[in-house]
Parts: C-alpha cells; sequence; structure tokens
C-alpha cells in the first residue's frame, strides 16, 4: 500500500485538530503588552500566539500589540480588568495598582534564587492574593511566572559600595511604593520617572542613578550614559501573563488548557533565555571603557536598612499576607 502524500497527511492533520477543538466560531484574543523588539518576552509573546492559532486550527487567533501601541504597562491592566483588553503581560509590582500584596514577591533581599521564589509566587503562599485579583478584578492568570531577572544599580559617578554611598543622591524609581521606601531606606531620593524617558533622565542628569535587571540595562543602554553598576541584585523581577476572566471563561476548556500550555512552554523557555542573557549581557557591559562594576557591593548592609522598611510596607500589604509568606519561604528553606 502506498504511504499517503503530504498533501493527504495535511488534511488529516487539520481534521485530527478540528475534532479536537470541536467545530465552533473562531475568536480573537487582543493582547496588548510594552515590550520591544530586542527583548526576549517580544519574540515569546509572539511566539505564544502563533502557536496557539496553530495547535487550535486557527478556532482561537491571538493578536499581538507590542511596544505600548494601546498604552503604557498601567494602562494596559485597567484595559483588561474592563475588558477592553484580553490578555496582557504585566509585572507583579505593576498589579499593586489592584492588589497591594502583589508587590511582595518583589521585596528587597526577599529571596536566595529563582528556584525559591519561584516555589512559592506559584504555590499556596500566594493563592489568596491571586483569588483577589479573580474575585474582585476579574483577572486570572495563564501564569504567574515570567522571569525577569535581578535588579541592580547603576550610577552616574558615585562608587556605590553600601548604603551610606547613596546618601543624597537621586535615583529614578517606578511609580510604586516598594521602590519609594526601598530607596528611601537607602538614604537616597525616590524620583519616580515614566520607564520610557529614563535614558534622557540619565543622560540629562535630572537623576544620578536607576536600578533594572542587567538585560534591561543592556537592551536600554543604559549603560552608555551611567559611569557605574553596582551589582546589588537587591530584588528579584516577576512578571506574568494574565487574561481577563470573562474572555477566559468564554472558551471551551480545550481552548482554555491550550492558553495555559502556551503560556507554560513560553515561560520557561523565557527563563532560560533570560538568564542566559543576564550572564552574556553583563560580560559586554564589561567590555564598555564606559562604566565600572562592582561585583561585591556589601549586601548585608544593604538588606539590613530593610529591617526598618519592612514594617512600613507589611502595614500596606496586609500582615497576615506578609505572615503567611514568611513561614512558607521559612518552610521551603527548611525542607532543603
Amino acid at each position: 500500500m502506498k504511504s499517503p502524500t503530504p498533501m493527504i497527511r495535511l488534511a488529516a492533520a487539520a481534521v485530527l485538530a478540528a475534532a479536537a477543538f470541536g467545530a465552533s466560531a473562531q475568536t480573537t484574543l487582543r493582547f496588548g503588552h510594552a515590550n520591544n523588539p530586542g527583548e526576549v518576552a517580544f519574540d515569546l509573546y509572539q511566539e505564544f500566539a502563533d502557536n496557539v492559532t496553530k495547535k487550535s486550527n486557527g478556532q482561537l487567533t491571538v493578536r499581538v500589540f507590542p511596544s505600548a501601541q494601546l498604552g503604557k504597562e498601567v494602562d494596559l491592566l485597567q484595559q483588561l480588568k474592563s475588558g477592553a483588553l484580553d490578555i496582557s503581560s504585566p509585572s507583579m509590582p505593576t498589579l499593586n495598582t489592584l492588589v497591594p500584596a502583589f508587590e511582595m514577591p518583589s521585596a528587597p533581599f526577599l529571596w536566595r534564587d529563582w528556584k525559591e521564589a519561584e516555589t512559592i509566587i506559584t504555590g499556596p503562599a500566594m493563592q489568596p492574593i491571586w483569588d483577589e485579583l479573580r474575585d474582585r478584578h476579574n483577572i486570572v492568570p495563564l501564569t504567574k511566572i515570567w522571569y525577569w531577572g535581578w535588579r541592580n544599580f547603576t550610577f552616574a559617578t558615585k562608587e556605590v559600595r553600601k548604603p551610606e554611598d547613596m546618601a543624597g543622591l537621586k535615583v529614578r524609581v517606578p511609580e510604586s511604593p516598594i521602590w519609594v521606601e526601598m530607596v528611601r531606606g537607602f538614604g537616597a531620593a525616590p524620583t519616580p520617572i515614566p520607564f520610557g524617558e529614563v535614558y534622557t533622565a540619565l543622560q540629562q542628569k535630572t537623576v544620578d542613578g536607576q536600578e533594572n535587571p542587567i538585560p534591561t540595562i543592556f537592551s536600554r543602554k543604559f549603560f552608555e550614559v551611567q559611569g557605574v553598576l553596582t551589582m546589588s541584585r537587591h530584588m528579584l523581577q516577576n512578571n506574568t501573563i494574565l487574561i481577563n476572566k470573562a474572555s477566559f471563561d468564554k472558551l471551551k476548556p480545550e481552548l482554555q488548557k491550550l492558553l495555559i500550555d502556551e503560556a507554560a512552554a513560553a515561560s520557561a523557555k523565557n527563563t532560560v533565555a533570560q538568564q542566559g542573557r543576564e550572564v552574556s549581557m553583563l560580560e559586554e557591559i564589561r567590555k564598555s571603557p564606559k562604566i565600572r562594576i562592582i561585583d561585591n557591593p556589601d549586601r548585608e548592609a544593604f538588606a539590613a536598612k530593610m529591617n526598618a522598611v519592612y514594617p512600613r510596607l507589611e502595614a500596606r500589604w496586609g500582615a497576615e499576607h506578609w505572615k503567611r509568606m514568611r513561614a512558607e519561604i521559612d518552610r521551603v528553606r527548611g525542607g532543603k
């Protein structure tokens, strides 16, 4: 018997895909994000969308609007809540505008490593916070984790090795209380500036420094207008992929599962890529004659400054939430 021709095999595959997802009307979901070409997330979000379309046999299409075309991250989150947008990918601290306790995973000097953070962010200690996002704001996660990296400080000229070295410096921070309190705790002046304006602010010396993960410092070329990079690793940034609950609930279970599976696959791929870029891009930054790198700042001294900061943030997050997370960290560490 002759083997099936390529056209016959293609037709058979289409029939199987249609059978798997049933014969229903096509649905298009709008996915807005703020990432630009050259960033890992930009490519992976499009790959996620393409895979969903392909594997659903065209029944579910994800249309991507990158580079803040539909608004800044906070704007996209509000659109997501209202249903004007179906999918977005905010950082966890951005979610503080809806549920303040989402700032907790970004607490300075909280985590030992990514594995620990991943375990707890996706585990039972965080679940009540995810439940609040669902019940009060109509938003559910496709993936709770999207590794972004360890954040580090850059400065114009000052070699910062300990908190006292930051006294009096103006440091750009995102418009989020956790950054404001952290930088103030180090003795510097927190200066909120929108992300898209950071390079110009550094170039014009409106501020003395900023902080971001290495891939961001590299891709946004902040190291070209700063003279010092302090490897403080003070904060671990995690992002998410979220969907409007009503948009999600309208989908058949098979399509819901497809979205979750493809988001998980993209997240795993992102972790490997982003952690690799942290290493390779730091080496590229080292080649620049314009910047000095402080590899071993006094992280213990910086961490100690948080003892006075955490109580103020705990009141904002909710003492019960913070206590539950710290207890879970102790449990996970005790099991190692």
